[in-house]
């Protein structure tokens, strides 16, 4: 409780705050984010979210969504304390803000990923955790400050969304429990997962059918990998968001240990997302790149277009498998 109680007394001591999150932000990158924004907002500080990428558009449903402002928001009103969440390391806040962003007075990390680095002033990681969120929740418990139906809805959801709508292995007897405490609060569990999982629109539908033209697999079929590329996003009408659960379609495939989902970005670089159901550590495997994550789920940016991306992580991915 150590962590907690430091934490808590720089946030007590200060009173200006920057909050950010890793690139392509998630589910629990952005349910953290939000609660944390309101619980700061509640003890009357002055807050502020900057982000690299947009909040895909199925999570507008959560409250303060609209307090994400985007990175070039953030010029020289610099902050008093940052504080970036889920993360694994600072860079992976982008490249703009993790130079420019820089508080007077401290960085507070939170974060639970295995492969985190300690790069705050404090840090507060939790690799036990199921998310970020469920350590959000934690943290405000502490404090003692009622939780309440809005900061339940975005802490629910990003434990959903990191559980795998817990059906993953970090869905613990403590994640389960504050999942129930937040269920409690009077948030509608079914309107969540609708919101997330089943609001669609049509041109996400039409990329899902242009990206499974690209499935492929190693020929033992422990690696699979889908692409999406800037002329599917154009012919589609649709943006890198709209690739978010696509990868959960190659996890899925009996043999495969290790998915990936590689999007083109309009620089011509590749984003990388990362999953295993197996004994694979991928968050090791983008560590090799540049990115971050934890076991099961990882992502990283590569250099490159998105059939050489996908041949450089295949490569990685088998020697890791080779190096069991």
């Amino acid at each position: 409780m150590e962590d907690y109680q430091a934490i808590l007394r720089v946030f007590d001591q200060h009173q200006s705050f920057a909050l950010s999150t890793h690139v392509n932000p998630d589910g629990d990158a952005i349910g953290s984010e939000l609660a944390l924004y309101s619980f700061l907002k509640d003890l009357g500080k002055q807050v502020k979210i900057f982000n690299t990428d947009t909040a895909p558009k199925n999570y507008r449903f959560l409250p303060f969504y609209d307090a994400i402002l985007p990175a070039k928001a953030f010029q020289d009103d610099f902050p008093e304390v940052l504080v970036v969440l889920d993360a694994g390391v600072l860079k992976r806040i982008g490249t703009y803000l993790s130079r420019s962003l820089v508080p007077t007075k401290a960085t507070v990390n939170i974060d639970h990923h295995t492969a985190a680095d300690r790069f705050g002033d404090y840090n507060l990681v939790e690799t036990d955790a199921s998310s970020t969120s469920e350590i959000i929740y934690r943290l405000i418990r502490h404090h003692g400050t009622p939780i309440g139906k809005e900061r339940a809805l975005c802490l629910y959801t990003g434990i959903m969304f990191d559980t795998g709508c817990f059906r993953y292995s970090n869905s613990t007897p403590k994640a389960h429990h504050v999942a129930a405490e937040l269920i409690q609060e009077g948030i509608s569990v079914d309107e969540v997962y609708r919101a997330v999982y089943e609001s669609l629109p049509i041109g996400t539908i039409l990329l899902l059918s242009e990206v499974f033209q690209t499935l492929g697999t190693t020929p033992d079929g422990k690696v699979g990998w889908l692409y999406a590329t800037q002329e599917m996003f154009r012919k589609t009408g649709t943006t890198r968001d709209d690739v978010d659960g696509f990868i959960n379609h190659i996890r899925s495939v009996d043999t495969v240990e290790v998915a990936i989902l590689v999007s083109e970005q309009k620089n011509g670089e590749s984003k990388a997302s990362l999953r295993s159901k197996s004994s694979v550590d991928v968050g090791e495997i983008a560590a090799v790149f540049g990115g971050g994550g934890h076991q099961r789920a990882a992502g990283c940016e590569i250099d490159a277009p998105c059939e050489e991306a996908i041949a450089q992580l295949v490569a990685a991915a088998q020697q890791r498998m080779m190096d069991r």
